[in-house]
């Protein structure tokens, strides 16, 4: 009796691997996107067609997922589904299943025949799995004969019928490279990609550590780690129940609101009446606001849960029917995906996530004042800033303003007017920024443990890549000693590292084993050598030096406290600026961490400050959550 785990139409697990949700048909030409979901070619041209041309959008939404995939600019109409990656694994697999047919004929015999029909073609006996396709008994003594392919793997149909799925699968485990068509039998570990030989002499001719694939596998702990990471996170997400919660407690928390407001303003006089009029409709407005901004925050994990999900079930499929290089080419699309999501979306933390509204009394009616002025305020209490973009900003001696944009995933160039001047479009997504001592080069930290080296003399160019240990965030150049000063919200770290990734210096806890920051997003080398660094979590300034030692921490109270705190800069005479985001302000500080003036306020016109910098002629370049860059002059 056949296992349920063979390759036959009556098992159901080729066709369930191998069918387009969108046509409901078994896969024709797969392609893979970027969210690890496969769709046939003609169906992606379809549907990016319907959901990306009209209105000149230039984005679409995965039909799985949904999550929001860029079109680059000049793509073809009608020619979308060129844009993404053969999905080999998925098209080897429908190759497989069209042998498996009961009246399969001979494929050689189809080509040879001005008009195929099964009257006039021989039955297919045996299949090639090199070069996958069907003989009859006399094609197949012509193919074993020729000088090219006499020694391909050949099996009896029946044979192959009856073989396990994943047994067969793994018989055919060559995979040719998409850019050059030769076999992929490299892997490189700098950069986690497996190579073909051309790869290895073209694009990685500087890499350090390339071995075979079959050195990767064998000691594939990366792997196995990732694995470990998706099984974790798939089980957290599936526990979790307060998603659907969070809109309850909010409406709970609404009704709360409603009811405080009515009670009191019922027992006063007619003014009091009026104040509550006017509550009520700030309070509607407020429930509007919140119910979109509850939105905004729980569709995003659902997007998570369900990418989660899909590189999950990928990669528990490879594990078990992939060859060795397509669970190497699985696993670094999924590495690069969940430390995208990690640093992006952050944990999941339902305390974070959760919105209430706010009704509280003013102090005259709690006394019970006569002449009292309001009954109180509606407030929105949203538990913890969302929507942060992740925006670096530099400039260069010329005032050239170099901006990272994370969420089109491209560095750009603005003249010192605000013109833009020249960009380039990234694979990951890029963090922070600095400017490189006098050379005007800039170094960004990027997703997937890489710091890129760009020349931003006339146009963008690529100096280098280099790998880092760790995931870094924020990047800050100190002119002191030449090295990079790093930050890993991750790990909770300051990194000193050279301009070749190799670490000098690690910081992370002080002397009493205590975290030196929570999360340290954005760092700065002041000019007297130590290390200012922005501490999100615990909404503070902290400045260092490079042995760990803290120099001062600037966390004030009252109307001066720092809310959300993201980017620092430092002037030429050592004045620390710092974007207060929460509270839509910066603010400067003194060398040594005391405050001195509000230098902008929302009155000015500033939203959510996030990255900061200061040119050498006191130009202040503030990139908001988003994306608008405003320049201030500043004395």
């Amino acid at each position: 009796m056949a296992t349920p785990d063979i390759l036959t139409p009556t098992s159901g697990v080729a066709e369930d691997l191998a069918t387009c949700s969108l046509c409901g048909q078994i896969f024709t030409d797969p392609k893979l996107l970027s969210c690890l979901h496969t769709f046939c070619r003609s169906c992606l041209d379809d549907h990016i067609a319907k959901s990306a041309d009209l209105n000149g959008q230039r984005s679409f939404k995965c039909p799985t997922c949904e999550v929001k995939i860029e079109i680059p600019l000049g793509t073809q109409p009608g020619n979308y589904g060129a844009l993404f990656h053969d999905d080999s694994f998925m098209a080897k697999l429908v190759e497989l299943m069209s042998a498996t047919k009961a009246d399969k004929h001979c494929d050689i015999c189809k080509r040879r025949q001005e008009t195929a029909t099964p009257s006039n073609i021989s039955p297919a006996t045996d299949w090639c799995l090199d070069c996958s396709d069907a003989f009859c008994d006399v094609c197949l003594k012509v193919h074993l004969h020729g000088k090219l392919t006499a020694t391909h793997a050949v099996l009896k149909l029946d044979d192959l019928r009856q073989l396990p799925l994943e047994s067969l699968m793994r018989k055919k485990n060559k995979t040719p490279c998409d850019v050059h068509g030769e076999l992929i039998t490299l892997f490189c570990v700098d950069c986690r990609e497996p190579l073909c030989v051309q790869c290895m002499a073209v694009s990685h001719r500087r890499c350090e550590n390339v071995i075979t694939v079959a050195d990767a596998m064998r000691s594939r702990s990366d792997v196995s780690d990732v694995m470990s990471k998706l099984n974790a996170l798939q089980i957290a997400l599936d526990s979790v129940d307060g998603l659907g919660d969070l809109e309850k407690k909010l409406e709970e928390t609404i009704s709360s609101a409603r009811n405080d407001i009515r009670s009191l303003s019922n027992s006063l006089c007619e003014s009091v009446r009026r104040q509550e009029e006017r509550l009520l409709k700030t309070l509607d407005e407020k429930v509007a606001e919140a119910r979109t901004l509850l939105r905004d925050r729980i569709e995003p994990k659902k997007a998570s849960l369900k990418q989660i999900k899909a590189a999950d079930k990928r990669m528990k499929v490879l594990m078990k029917y992939g060859s060795d290089v397509e669970i190497l080419l699985g696993y670094n699309q999924v590495q690069k995906q969940m430390e995208a999501s990690e640093n992006s979306t952050g944990t999941l933390n339902l305390n974070c996530m959760q919105v209430k509204i706010c009704f509280s009394t003013s102090e005259p009616v709690e006394k019970f004042v006569k002449d009292f002025k309001s009954l109180g305020e509606i407030g929105l209490d949203t538990g913890a800033e969302i929507g942060l973009s992740s925006w670096g900003v530099t400039c260069t001696s010329n005032e050239d303003i170099i901006v990272t944009d994370c969420q089109n995933l491209r560095i750009q160039k603005f003249s010192r007017n605000g013109e833009l001047v020249d960009h380039i479009q990234l694979d990951d997504e890029p963090r922070d920024i600095t400017t490189c001592g006098d050379t005007d080069d800039v170094a960004v930290t990027v997703i997937g443990r890489i710091i890129m080296f760009l020349s931003t003399r006339s146009t963008l160019r690529l100096l280098k890549k280099t790998k880092t240990e760790r995931q870094y965030d924020g990047i800050s150049y100190s002119r002191t000693d030449g090295y990079l000063v790093t930050s890993c919200v991750r790990e909770k770290r300051i990194d000193v590292i050279q301009l070749d990734g190799a670490i000098v210096r690690s910081l992370c806890k002080d002397i009493a084993g205590q975290f030196i920051c929570d999360e340290p997003r954005y760092v700065e080398a002041s000019v007297d050598g130590n290390i200012v660094i922005s501490d999100i979590s615990n909404n503070l300034v902290k400045c260092i030096s490079m042995d760990g030692y803290t120099v001062f921490t600037y966390k004030p109270d009252s109307d001066k406290e720092l809310k959300n705190p993201q980017g620092i800069c430092v002037d030429k005479i050592g004045n620390i600026f710092v974007a207060d985001n929460g509270n839509n302000r910066v603010q400067l500080l003194t060398s040594y961490g005391s405050f001195q003036r509000f230098i902008l306020q929302k009155e000015s016109g500033l939203e959510h400050p996030c990255a900061i910098k200061v040119s050498s002629s006191n130009r202040l370049i503030i990139v908001q959550n988003d994306g608008m860059v405003k320049v201030y002059s500043y004395s």
